[in-house]
């Protein structure tokens, strides 16, 4: 019996470590997800990408002396190319905010001056 629950407490350690040890490779996913696909994500998959992001870190976070330098280093890449898929995204949103201002501009003009020139024959 006692060699049975010495197995399991190996395995239930061999898991957690492993779960661990994959950290930096779920922050790379996740970054590569964003880099492909983030300027089409939707305001919730976006609060999804948060979530996960705020998950992963806070493990990292937890366990951080468990890593090395060159797993830490893989870690701060990801989060760089997460948070500038964020900005990026965040700047086409700006983008088309900018454009509709300047469309709603062009039509306000458009009826101070009584419409296109072109209209005026």
């Amino acid at each position: 019996m006692k060699k049975i629950l010495v197995l399991l407490a190996a395995i239930a350690l061999m898991v957690a470590c492993d779960g661990i040890s994959s950290l930096p490779k779920q922050f790379t996913q996740l970054a590569d997800k964003v880099e492909k696909k983030g300027e089409t994500f939707s305001a919730e998959q976006w609060e999804q990408i948060s979530d996960q992001l705020d998950a992963l870190t806070e493990k990292y976070n937890d366990n951080i002396d468990k890593f090395n330098a060159e797993q830490k280093q893989e870690v701060n890449k990801a989060i760089g190319k997460i948070q500038a898929g964020i900005l990026k995204a965040g700047l086409g949103e700006a983008a088309d905010a900018v454009g509709e201002l300047v469309e709603g501009a062009k039509g306000f003009l458009e009826g101070l001056t009584g419409g296109d020139k072109g209209d005026k024959e």
